[in-house]
Parts: structure tokens; C-alpha cells; sequence
């Protein structure tokens, strides 16, 4: 047998090395050529600094790695990501989102798949739907954007400030800065007296206060000690209140205005004569009728209690001689005419 040459030996030694070092590297990277995988594809707009290799998680947990980036080829810019699924007994829903995001707080990148609920499950080479998180440089940029915007308003007035300070310290108006000084320095000098007699005052007027605050706690004892009577007043006051709403107020005024109205209308009737009442007040002719009665009636009277044989004649034993009327008879005769003359009267008015 002929012996293996020396340059076989180091050619089949290097091609061994260069298998070696291509499964080393690949197997250091995360891929594992013995291991069965699936590959899957998500089309993003951008990717935010992903690369190939980063890992792919699910629920944190490493299943797979990006194996390939590249433009979509239908050249609107989109990048056409590729990345394996090393664990074959992971069922992975078709509407699964193939999602970005950043690993830690350095911007390290990395897809997580987040699960779906479709019952249909990817196959191998299936394309998922892509999305981005938020990223965290973005994130703070937005909650710091208000706290810029308020940090902008206070430069712009500290720079207001320090303008008008400028102005106020040029020669032209600090000419009127020693006046101001001087006027502030007599306020507070003013201020100091003023707080300076009414320690006086209270000092000289202290017994008074006292006074009024020893009044003023027994007001408050009184108070206390009669509360339940003031909430007996309030609750009394407080069922007048619910009587007078509850009572038909509006139909007592309807009431009261309505003979009003009827008593407007039988003075205006009087007024213009209609009624007995208008004839009454109007018409001299029944006044005057009215008094020359009672004139003739008092004339009757006195006839009568003079010459009561005129109007009866009373016989004595049969003779001629007449009788003079006793006062209880003359007494229920003017009864009888003064009754007689009020009927008359009260027909008038009727």
C-alpha cells in the first residue's frame, strides 16, 4: 500500500478545520445544525438597529435567532426579516405578532412572539405579522417632551426677567432708584409703629379683651346647655314652614281676592246710585223721607203721651169721661211704632 502523501494529510486537516471553525462559530452564534428548526418571515418598515443573530423569544425564553435581513423585493423599502424556531414541539398560531423590541436598557434588540389564539397553526417558511414596540429612548423622549416644553416657558421668562432687570439697572432709570428705596424704607418704618401701638393697645385694652372672651365662652356654654331647646325652636319654626307650604295658601288669596272684587263692585254700584244701598246714598228724596218720618213719628208720640183720649177711649162705670194712658202702655206703643218704623226702613234698603 503507498503510503499517504504529506500534502493529502494537511489539505484533509485544514478542510476538518474549516468545518470545524464554520459549525464552532455558527454553534457559538446560536445556531445548531444538528437541531431540526423552522424558518419563519415578518416584513417590517424599520427593524431600529436589529441584526442578525439577536435572539427570538417567547415569554423571555429563547427559541430561536435571526438568521437573515433584507430589503423586501418589492422595493418600497421594507425589510424583509428572517428568523428560525429551534423548538419543534412549539405550536406557533398563524396570527402570532413577530414583535421588536428592546432586550435591556442598552438597545440590545429582539423579536418576541406574541402568541396568537387562532387554531390554525404556522408552517415552516409562513410569514407573521410584524409590529414595533415603543422604544425606550422614544418613550422617555415623549414623557420628557411636557417638561421640555414647561422647561422652554421658564428660560423664556427667566430671559424676560433678566431683561427688564437690564432695563431697570441702565443709567437713564436708575435715576429714580434711590427715591424707591427711600419710600420702601418709610413703608416699613410705618409698618413697624403701626405694629408697635397695637401691642400698646392690646396691653392697655387686655382686661377688656379678657373680658370679652370670657363673655364670649359662656355664650358658647349657654349655647351648648340649650341646645336641645334651639333645635326644638329650629324644629318648630321648621313645621310652621311645612304647614304654611302644605296649607292652600293660593286658594285663601283666591278667596280674599274674589270678595274684594265683590266689594269693589257693590261700592261702584253705590256709587252710581244702582241698588238700594246707591238709591240710599244718592237719593236726597229718601233721606229726606227718612227724617220727616221720624219727625211725624216723635210728634205722634209726644200726642199720644199728652192726649192719649184722642187715640183711646176708655169709659168708666160707663160714662163719658176719658182716661189718661199709664206709662207701661205709652212704653209698648213706642215699642210697637219704633218696631213698625225699622221694617219699613229695612224694605227700603232691601
Amino acid at each position: 500500500m503507498n503510503s499517504i502523501s504529506q500534502e493529502f494529510k494537511i489539505g484533509a486537516l485544514m478542510i476538518v478545520g474549516a468545518v470545524m471553525l464554520f459549525f464552532g462559530v455558527n454553534y457559538l452564534k446560536g445556531f445548531n445544525p444538528l437541531e431540526k428548526s423552522d424558518s419563519f418571515f415578518a416584513v417590517y418598515s424599520k427593524v431600529e438597529g436589529l441584526a442578525v443573530s439577536n435572539p427570538v423569544l417567547v415569554n423571555g425564553y429563547k427559541v430561536g435567532q435571526v438568521a437573515r435581513i433584507e430589503f423586501h423585493e418589492r422595493g418600497d423599502g421594507s425589510l424583509l426579516v428572517e428568523f428560525t424556531v429551534d423548538q419543534s414541539e412549539l405550536d406557533i398560531p398563524l396570527n402570532t405578532e413577530a414583535q421588536i423590541f428592546s432586550s435591556d436598557l442598552f438597545g440590545s434588540k429582539a423579536i418576541q412572539l406574541i402568541r396568537g389564539d387562532s387554531d390554525t397553526f404556522a408552517q415552516n417558511g409562513d410569514t407573521l405579522v410584524a409590529s414595533n414596540q415603543e422604544d425606550i429612548t422614544e418613550a422617555v423622549r415623549k414623557e420628557l417632551a411636557p417638561l421640555r416644553a414647561k422647561t422652554d416657558q421658564l428660560i423664556a421668562g427667566v430671559d424676560e426677567i433678566l431683561t427688564n432687570m437690564k432695563k431697570v439697572f441702565e443709567d437713564d432709570a436708575t435715576l429714580g432708584l434711590p427715591s424707591t428705596f427711600e419710600s420702601i424704607n418709610r413703608t416699613f418704618h410705618t409698618l413697624e409703629n403701626t405694629a408697635i401701638q397695637l401691642d400698646s393697645l392690646i396691653i392697655e385694652n387686655r382686661e377688656v379683651l379678657n373680658s370679652v372672651m370670657t363673655n364670649l365662652d359662656g355664650l358658647a356654654e349657654n349655647l351648648n346647655k340649650n341646645n336641645s331647646e334651639l333645635s326644638n325652636i329650629i324644629k318648630n319654626f321648621s313645621n310652621v314652614s311645612d304647614s304654611l307650604v302644605a296649607s292652600d295658601i293660593a286658594g285663601t288669596l283666591y278667596k280674599a281676592d274674589l270678595a274684594l272684587s265683590n266689594i269693589t263692585e257693590i261700592t261702584n254700584n253705590a256709587k252710581v246710585g244702582k241698588g238700594s244701598l246707591g238709591k240710599l246714598m244718592v237719593s236726597d228724596s229718601l233721606y229726606n223721607g227718612l227724617v220727616a218720618s221720624s219727625i211725624e213719628l216723635q210728634e205722634l208720640l209726644d200726642d199720644v203721651q199728652l192726649n192719649p183720649w184722642k187715640y183711646v177711649k176708655v169709659s168708666v162705670f160707663g160714662g163719658k169721661n176719658k182716661k189718661q194712658l199709664s206709662k207701661a202702655e205709652l212704653k209698648k206703643m213706642r215699642k210697637l211704632i219704633r218696631e213698625e218704623l225699622e221694617a219699613e226702613e229695612n224694605k227700603l234698603e232691601e
